[in-house]
């Protein structure tokens, strides 16, 4: 970083000595520099003396802050820039630096919580990088909602209303993210309240989270659940369906034409609640004439509620729906 103290000195003497040409040639010289070397804060501070020193020198006040708004755009994170660049388009070049550089950038490591249902959370998180999966609580019952990733914009809600957190955002792998706190909003509103418009409407339109929210008690509501016993054998699956560690038993409670429930032996919870979001392949038999030999459906783990004696019920959408004349003749 470089030391600027003994030219800001020589200013001072400038100053002192009423030679205002001097100074501002020297604050010109010095704001360059810095901008240059990407030391923005000391910059746009020296930039303020200028303009208190010598408000007439309308060129050099004019050139500095272009000077430093294009090193901060030529500065930005290239592939952050590559995967939000519709937004960024939208943006002029002063909304674009004023947004990216109120930023921080986070990492969160696999099963590490972004954010908790319950909570208040005003933060607008940017991914750059990585997967995600939301979850909610209900009573005893943790329930996976979807999963998000690069490209994707979530805590709107938070960020524009200060409300709780009606949903947990947990990381499953190495997450690279942008976040924005609402601190910045005020200050904002007042001066760019088109950046603010923009923020919001984008957001709005990008944000998943609500829809799969109104999924989720679309399907709670719709889907006739039927009664079923029997074992299933379940094995968890990765993206490309092949098998991770050995499979395992449960006990059937319902199913529905979307999914089932079966019950499992967990001793740990933590455990219990890494299934949330997981891929699994179960295979089972339902007691039917129609049904020659077992079904074998692959799906994701949505929901998981605790019960006492170790026992967890664990709730599975199918990636294929099952036909509802099949489950008829369960009746």
């Amino acid at each position: 970083m470089m030391d600027t103290s003994r030219e800001e000195q020589l200013v001072e003497e400038y100053i002192q000595e009423e030679d205002l040409e001097a100074a501002v040639k020297l604050l010109y010289a010095l704001i360059v520099k810095l901008a240059r070397q990407k030391q923005f804060s000391k910059a746009e501070a020296l930039r303020d003396k200028l303009l208190e020193t010598d408000p007439t020198a309308l060129t050099e006040i004019i050139k500095t802050a272009e000077i430093i708004e294009e090193e901060k755009i030529v500065s930005m994170d290239k592939a952050h820039k590559e995967i939000w660049a519709k937004f960024y388009d939208t943006l002029t070049s002063e909304e674009a630096s004023i947004l990216y550089y109120a930023m921080k950038q986070i990492e969160y490591e696999p099963d590490q919580v972004v954010f908790q249902q319950g909570t208040l959370h005003p933060k607008l998180y940017f991914i750059d990088h990585g997967q995600l999966k939301l979850t909610c609580k209900e009573r005893n019952r943790e329930t996976f909602l979807g999963r998000i990733g690069e490209g994707d914009i979530i805590g709107e809600e938070m960020f524009f209303t200060n409300s709780v957190c009606t949903i947990s955002l947990i990381a499953t792998s190495l997450v690279k993210v942008h976040c924005l706190d609402n601190s910045c909003l005020s200050g904002w509103e007042k001066q760019h309240p088109a950046l603010v418009a923009k923020l919001n409407d984008f957001a709005k339109k990008t944000n998943r989270a609500s829809g799969f929210l109104r999924n989720y008690q679309f399907d709670r509501r719709h889907q006739k659940r039927h009664r079923v016993t029997g074992k299933c054998q379940v094995q968890i699956i990765n993206a490309s369906g092949e098998p991770m560690g050995r499979p395992f038993y449960g006990e059937l409670n319902d199913i529905s034409v979307g999914g089932l429930a079966f019950l499992a032996r967990i001793t740990r919870k933590e455990t219990a609640r890494m299934l949330l979001g997981r891929r699994l392949r179960i295979i089972f038999d339902l007691p039917l004439e129609s049904l020659k030999e077992p079904l074998d459906q692959p799906g994701t783990v949505v929901a998981v509620r605790e019960y006492a004696f170790e026992d967890c019920s664990v709730h599975v959408k199918f990636r294929h729906p099952l036909g509802q004349e099949l489950l008829d003749g369960l009746e």
